[in-house]
């Protein structure tokens, strides 16, 4: 059969070819030999290469799956060569491009060896299942940066170029001469320049299988210790690059990179309250008697599914996630002070990752407006005028994590050339310390505590210890059926013995931070351990 097919288009194309050079030399009056003299060259261009995206171990986001691309120079034999790797109706549509003789560029599902064919490897720019989607961006139709880091860097990975060309000797009608040998020109390895980022693939693909497994619409962020360098960044729901129309329509925003996006905060940012307490001096075993709820100015404000917790230290109002506690706390402090605090942790302020790519700033209330109680009392546990990013979050627990020094995200490491030696390098901002190393300290036994008797109780890690809070945020939008949708958190750092991992895991629905978050923040977190990304000192060997 395979037989048959070649001999088919063999002779397709023999008479095609000689028909088409007879009517050519009958209506201009020349034979083939005066057309052969009237040569030239003619060059095709096979495939251009772009700089590449790194992650911290120089591995590649872009560029790291090959396709084979073949350059064409239309034979009597082309067609039929071509036929033993494309389905028939495929070499049917290209028989315009073999009649006019002209070379020409092909992709291919496998490699070709044939009559007038070169086929080469080269890199396709993304992977079937691309890792840190948002991140990375995509091309549009002219193969420039759209979004994420591909249009932050586009005039430097647009400049790392090179390509495969190949330049034939053809005659006055473009067809490839008898005889005379194509040459080949190979500069592809001009793009292997590139940036090269803080994110680390295993990580990253960790972090997103835990997210897929359990998140529709939310985020996660995972930060080293204390660099505050992002080692992975998930954005759900993901896109589809080759059909980005559907996605401009769809209801869940997939384009939107949600881990620099701002939602409703809740009870994680109860860690700011603490600590804007304890650096005005009150003590960590100031105790108050929750019964489910507290009234101020006329309005009653209750703990979730309005549980009397009973008498409190501050550790117990974090295991606990107090609301009640933290109000009557937050009365202690001068909200000017509490203000501060916050802005301290980042919050209410852009982050800049790269020129060209910035996480939201997020809302805080105005100081007056803090003057009111209720205000003041919505502030005090993360509710009201407040909304922050994942980032923003993970740059929080960093700081409580690594001591009181407060230091912003890194995403970008520097830049590299051809040869991987670095261009420039990016040096990360010095840490400014917030917290004295006291108040950070109580901070993370609160959150150890949290995870030992509190609501992160059930998400703890296999392996070692870890300090976490929760949070299930307040939106003010419903559901078809009168439900308010609420935001939900789960903010903490692993190991806790000997800190080397923000986790924050944020979703845009579900049922409460450790139910809907929880289980993603112990799958990331027992597979670091499992994958020995942590390092197992003796202090973080113990079982929970």
């Amino acid at each position: 059969m395979e037989r048959r097919i070649a001999a088919f288009f063999g002779f397709l194309f023999s008479a095609l070819f000689l028909c088409m050079l007879c009517v050519y030399s009958l209506t201009n009056g020349e034979t083939l030999a005066e057309t052969a003299q009237r040569q030239s060259v003619y060059r095709l261009t096979v495939s251009q290469t772009r700089g590449k995206i790194y992650d911290c171990q120089m591995l590649p986001f872009t560029g790291e799956t090959n396709r084979w691309v073949a350059a064409v120079a239309p034979g009597v034999q082309t067609a039929a060569d071509l036929g033993r790797a494309l389905e028939r109706e495929e070499v049917n549509s290209l028989l315009p491009l073999l009649q006019a003789g002209k070379p020409f560029s092909l992709s291919l599902p496998n490699n070709v060896s044939g009559s007038g064919i070169l086929t080469f490897q080269v890199p396709d720019r993304y992977a079937g299942e691309q890792l840190a989607m948002h991140t990375i961006g995509y091309l549009d139709g002219s193969g420039h940066g759209a979004s994420g880091l591909e249009l932050a860097f586009d005039d430097f990975l647009s400049a790392q170029s090179g390509e495969i060309s190949v330049t034939y000797q053809v005659d006055a009608l473009n067809h490839v001469l008898a005889g005379e040998k194509a040459e080949v020109s190979d500069t592809s390895s001009l793009g292997n320049a590139g940036i090269v980022l803080t994110l680390d693939k295993r990580i990253q693909r960790i972090a997103e299988e835990a997210a897929s497994s359990s998140l529709q619409t939310g985020a996660v962020v995972v930060a080293e210790i204390p660099s505050c360098k992002i080692r992975a960044m998930v954005s759900l729901p993901t896109f589809d690059r080759d059909n980005l129309s559907e996605s401009l329509e769809d209801p869940a925003s997939p384009l939107l990179n949600r881990c620099l996006s701002a939602f409703s905060v809740g009870s994680v940012f109860k860690l700011v309250s603490a600590a804007a307490a304890l650096e005005s001096g009150i003590s960590p075993e100031y105790t108050y008697t929750c019964s489910g709820s507290t009234v101020v100015t006329g309005r009653a404000f209750r703990c979730y599914a309005s549980e009397a917790h009973g008498e409190e230290n501050m550790q117990k109002a974090i295991a606990n996630s107090c609301n009640t506690y933290f109000i009557n706390l937050m009365k202690q402090v001068n909200a000017s002070q509490f203000l501060t605090m916050a802005r301290r942790f980042g919050f209410g302020e852009s982050l800049t990752l790269t020129p060209g790519l910035e996480a939201d700033s997020g809302v805080l209330p105005e100081e007056t407006s803090l003057q009111i109680p209720q205000a003041l009392a919505n502030f005090s546990f993360g509710q009201g005028d407040l909304t922050a990013t994942p980032l923003q979050i993970a740059a929080m627990v960093n700081t409580i994590a690594s001591g009181g020094e407060y230091v912003p995200p890194q995403l970008v490491e520097g830049t590299v050339d051809s040869s991987y030696q670095w261009i420039s390098r990016e040096s990360g901002e010095e840490p400014v310390r917030i917290l004295s190393p006291y108040t950070a300290a109580l901070l993370q036994n609160f959150m150890l505590a949290s995870v030992q008797e509190g609501t992160s109780e059930k998400y703890a890690p296999a392996y070692g210890r870890a300090g976490a809070k929760t949070a299930t945020a307040q939106t003010g939008r419903f559901d078809e059926n009168g439900l308010e949708k609420v935001h939900s958190w789960f903010a903490g750092f692993y190991p806790y013995d000997s800190p080397q991992y923000v986790i924050v895991v944020f979703s845009e629905e579900g049922t409460g931070g450790g139910p809907t978050c929880g289980p993603v923040f112990q799958s990331i977190a027992n597979a670091l351990w499992e994958e020995r990304l942590v390092t197992r000192n003796p202090e973080n060997m113990g079982s929970m």
